[in-house]
């Protein structure tokens, strides 16, 4: 019956998405992602007849440019948008400016142009006009003379369409909604009095010659009759960010609300594309149930009443339990992928919850890690492993010892009510340059109380001389040096060769501890032969790198040497060859290992307190206050240098209730202080610094709630800051909006930045709009504004800019100059849509405590390369390599010399890709084929010339050789040759580019359009051209390549 209705134009679809996904909190790559899955099934199931010509935005609380620009690229005639801020919407008014013509990129010009129409009364009825037994309206009654009041029902209509509406339109076409939310429930009797109202109001105008015809329409129908009427429209060129209910009341709340399950979308978002990925990649089998879940809960929770936290609590915990489980579902799925390429036993592999340093999977003795990378280039990543309080030692695909360092977990984290775990340490090494498109496993061992070490020095010749070969006990002070952790913490690189090796001063035989022991005559440490795998093998068409060469020495002669020392001897020993014996005397099998001292080096070794008032690696140096001991500054190695503080504060929320006034309440949507000024949360200040060569750390705490640690790995240029807030104290009945301000000295001038849906670049100036002026402004509430991947200041004359990027959707800010706000957590008392979606989360009835990420960057304001390596960052952050655990039955122990069998080191990439340029999509597509999306995610100024790039997809895949590609519109559902985007007429140009046009409007620079490009068949060998911020989108044919698939 739908197909029917559809070919007979009685019902027409708009929109197409799975949801109405919310514009403020989420990812320009998930909105692609959920229409390409909704439009296709529309396409599969109903053919061309289902295809939405429109899109329908109709409750959304706020408007995104970037959602402009991607249903532009779609290939949608219009959008249809509601709400608007109700000062933006009576300026609009006004000028008669409610269709516009909006432009959704600078950088890409007149193809993101889309027709916009601000939907009169939302998608209700005009007042009057409800027919539904949930409204109070008057149906049309025709059948009782006494009580006919269908001429009085005409009347108010016409009146109501005439005189209310139709002056701030600008063509004599007027769409008048006829629905109601939560009041659509009875088709017949809504029908039955449109019927009559249609036919009283054309037979009443056409008696008094009003010229006024009413019919049943669609807004496709709508926007064509406009475009008929080749109207003049105005333009715009911002968002419609933030969404402002009244003077008082300001839907920024809804940035923040609900951070755990933001983030679990994040999360579900990383996990799609690597099923995507490894599906093709790898070949698995068919999968399709798998994915049909996972792309119905990735839609759904994108919808503006779920990802924005406007949910009752077991709506909440459906969809929590839901994504969960489809997580869990694409694990299983990566399992087999993992396996397939690695070449590998059948392995189950454990995803980890790292949010809470928990994983029991590091229990045993042995285990490994495999970490997939899901983008294009190669990324580093401190990984974490929760662990208890031992030593361990973690060896490289090729059986090499990899640098470790053991760290504690903050007490705020050890706090959380959740974790069920004896692991109170996390073991930290660096992940350095993950191949794209793949993995790569690591190897974890435990060094064991029962396992004795021995230094077996061969020290240059001297039959004069006699010397002691020793075990120290590492918990004596005067062998300090001897392999404790101040000996741990001397690192060098594998690659390092040393001649000789300072051992340090060794105590006269008198000045002995008594728990010191004289070693007798070494174990005999076994020779090794170099073990080698066929090097360069490709499984699956991913390329392996299995050559394994082990780097053990063996022993060079059987001499045993007595040695003993002059007991006037205090100078440093230095020796030729160092060797380690390492016998394990448990009951288990015994093995012997040596390795060199270089490597020993490298174990993981637990870290004490330090008393510096700073932390630094080769590009930043963080200090403390002497005095306070909390952050004071950042200093760059090349001399760009701001002070700053981090702290906690928090706004007491307001309550209508308490405070005896007739404003809205706050809640999920809904932001407003109590007061103005902010509360610190800083109770007490409890700092410790922990430095090593991998990572150094600050960890603060300010009170019982609100705690960060401010972590500086090697060779990063960015500061990663770890915070945990919660549980919120509400015992004062007072609900409490948290956030975080980064203060420095920058002076930014009220201006400061946000990207729009983790893509472009959007300008924000203190208490201004960028297309009307603000009635009675909220000084708070009313400079608030979604952050999706970063925001940040620049101090023009310092010529220095600020960042700070985030892992999951908050509200950020900048209320003072050289601040940054980030809201991280919310415990709001109220309601404000009446539905009781509070925000009071709990967990056994207490507050919820969570843990998230921001990372600062401090950088010159004009240095391109600078601005490249953020969005290339950004990236980083959103689709963040992810770690697996060996997850087999704990009692079966992983051994190493098995897992060296494995292919640990794989990737899919044959080529570079350039930079800039970003593989969002490779997925099994319809008919045997593959959809394929290209994104370059640089804006124009960013770059230093014309920021193209061109990519050869013919031969990129190590397994896959691309024989044909055909392009389609954004969510690939459409042909791009059949599209054709509507032109329309405007009032006045578009400038260059809106941010720097804004608050400078006396320098104007308008853009030269040059039209819509014509389609032109790709040419493979010729390559894909790409410009700033363009994406796209294409069906492939394929072979696999089946010499590197076996």
């Amino acid at each position: 019956m739908i197909y029917q209705l559809l070919r007979q134009g009685k019902l027409f679809f708009v929109g197409g998405g799975w949801g109405m996904p919310d514009e403020a909190t989420t990812s320009y790559h998930g909105i692609i992602d959920q229409f390409t899955y909704s439009l296709r099934k529309l396409n599969a199931t109903f053919l061309d007849c289902g295809r939405p010509l429109v899109a329908w935005q109709a409750d959304t609380f706020g408007h995104s440019r970037e959602m402009a620009a991607l249903l532009a690229n779609m290939g949608f005639d219009g959008v249809f948008i509601n709400p608007i801020s109700f000062d933006d919407e009576l300026t609009r008014m006004a000028d008669r400016s409610l269709e516009f013509l909006w432009r959704g990129s600078d950088d890409l010009g007149q193809e993101t142009d889309i027709f916009s129409h601000k939907l009169f009364d939302g998608y209700w009825t005009p007042p009057g006009f409800c027919f539904s037994s949930m409204c109070g309206d008057p149906i049309l009654i025709t059948s009782d003379s006494a009580f006919n009041n269908v001429d009085e029902r005409a009347n108010l209509f016409l009146e109501s369409v005439l005189h209310r509406q139709a002056p701030h339109y600008t063509t004599q076409n007027i769409m008048v909604m006829m629905g109601h939310r939560f009041g659509y429930h009875d088709a017949a009797l809504w029908f039955t009095n449109v019927d009559k109202l249609i036919n009283a109001v054309n037979m009443k105008s056409n008696e008094g010659g009003r010229g006024v015809h009413v019919f049943y329409s669609t807004p496709a129908c709508y926007l064509k009759a406009v475009h008929y009427s080749k109207p003049v429209l105005q333009t715009k060129q911002d968002d419609f960010f933030p969404f402002a209910y009244d003077k008082h009341t300001y839907a920024t709340g809804l940035y923040t609300s609900r951070p755990t399950i933001k983030y679990m979308v994040r999360e579900g978002h990383i996990y799609l594309q690597m099923s995507k990925q490894l599906q093709v990649l790898a070949r698995l089998g068919n999968n399709d149930k798998f994915f049909e879940e996972m792309n119905w809960i990735m839609g759904i929770l994108q919808d503006h009443n779920v990802i924005t936290g406007a949910m009752r609590s077991n709506v909440k915990n459906y969809y929590t339990f839901k994504i969960y489980d489809a997580v869990q579902s694409a694990t299983v799925l990566l399992r087999k992928a993992f396996n397939k390429v690695r070449n590998s036993t059948t392995r189950f592999y454990h995803r980890c919850s790292f949010n809470i340093s928990s994983c029991q999977n590091f229990a045993r003795r042995k285990s490994f890690v495999v970490i997939y990378n899901p983008l294009g280039w190669p990324v580093t990543i401190p990984v974490r492993l929760p662990v208890t309080k031992e030593k361990y030692v973690i060896y490289d695909p090729k059986g090499e010892i990899v640098q470790s360092v053991m760290m504690k977990i903050p007490s705020p984290v050890l706090s959380i009510p959740e974790r069920n775990t004896a692991a109170d340490h996390e073991l930290v090494f660096i992940a350095k340059d993950l191949p794209p498109l793949g993995l790569r496993s690591y190897f974890l061992e435990k060094i064991t109380p029962r396992v004795k070490k021995s230094l077996i020095k061969k020290l240059k010749k001297n039959k004069k001389t006699k010397y002691y070969i020793r075990q120290a006990n590492p918990y004596t002070i005067d062998n300090k040096t001897f392999f404790v952790d101040e000996y741990y913490d001397y690192y060098e690189d594998i690659t390092t060769q040393r001649s000789k090796i300072q051992i340090g001063n060794v105590p006269k035989l008198n000045e002995r501890n008594d728990d010191d022991v004289q070693t007798p005559k070494p174990r005999k440490v076994l020779p090794i032969e170099d073990f080698t795998v066929k090097p360069t093998e490709s499984v699956y068409g991913f390329f392996t790198d299995r050559k394994i060469v082990t780097d053990l020495p063996t022993r060079t002669t059987t001499d045993d040497t007595e040695a003993t020392l002059d007991e006037t001897t205090t100078s440093p020993i230095t020796t030729t060859k160092v060797y380690v014996s390492t016998t394990d005397v448990s009951n288990d099998e015994h093995t012997t290992e040596s390795m060199k001292v270089d490597d020993f080096r490298k174990y993981a070794h637990l870290n004490e307190e330090s008393n510096d008032l700073f932390i630094e690696n080769k590009y930043i140096k963080i200090s403390l206050d002497e005095s306070t001991r909390k952050v004071a500054s950042i200093l760059l190695s090349n001399g760009v240098n701001t002070s700053l503080d981090i702290q906690f504060y928090f706004y007491a929320s307001d309550d209508p209730k308490q405070m005896k006034t007739e404003k809205k309440p706050p809640g999920a949507y809904i932001f407003r202080a109590m007061d103005a000024k902010p509360e610190p949360i800083i109770n007490y200040v409890h700092t410790k610094v922990y430095k090593t060569d991998i990572v150094s750390e600050i960890h603060c705490k300010y009170s019982d709630y609100a705690s960060f640690v401010v972590k500086l790995y090697e060779d990063s240029p960015v500061v990663e800051v770890d915070w945990v807030a919660g549980p919120i104290p509400i015992d004062d009945d007072i609900g409490k909006d948290v956030f975080i301000r980064y203060t420095s000295d920058l002076v930014n001038d009220g201006v400061f930045y946000t990207d729009a849906n983790g893509r472009q670049t959007m300008k924000r100036i203190r208490n201004r709009r960028a297309s009307y002026q603000p009635i009675d402004f909220d000084p708070i509430a009313g400079n608030i504004y979604p952050v999706t991947s970063r925001i940040y200041i620049e101090d023009r004359i310092k010529n220095i800019r600020l960042s700070i990027f985030n892992d999951r959707s908050q509200g950020g800010t900048s209320l003072q100059d050289g601040t940054i706000d980030l809201f991280v957590h919310r415990r709001i008392l109220t309601d404000d849509n009446g539905v009781q979606t509070y925000l009071n989360e709990t967990v056994e009835g207490k507050g919820i405590i969570v843990r998230g990420k921001h990372y600062i960057y401090l950088s010159k304001a004009d240095y391109k390369p600078n601005r490249v390596f953020q969005k290339k960052f950004a990236k980083e952050i959103e689709l963040m390599p992810q770690v697996f655990a060996d997850g087999n039955n704990p009692k079966v122990t992983p051994e190493k010399e098995k897992w060296l069998e494995y292919n640990n080191e794989v990737l899919a990439l044959r080529k570079k890709l350039p930079i800039g340029i970003h593989l969002m999509t490779i997925e099994q597509w319809n008919g045997g084929t593959l959809l394929i999306r290209l994104e370059n995610y640089l804006e124009k100024i960013d770059v230093v010339k014309h920021g193209t790039k061109k990519v050869f997809l013919k031969d990129l895949f190590l397994n896959i050789r691309i024989n044909k590609v055909k392009e389609t519109t954004l969510a690939g559902n459409i042909w791009l040759e059949n599209w054709t985007p509507l032109q329309w007429n405007k009032s006045s140009e578009f400038v260059r580019n809106f941010n720097d046009f804004y608050g400078n409007e006396d320098i104007v620079e308008y853009s030269r359009d040059e039209g819509i490009k014509p389609v032109e068949d790709v040419v493979l060998d010729e390559g894909i051209t790409l410009s700033p911020q363009q994406i796209r989108t294409f069906v492939a044919w394929y072979r696999y390549n089946d010499k590197d698939s076996k």
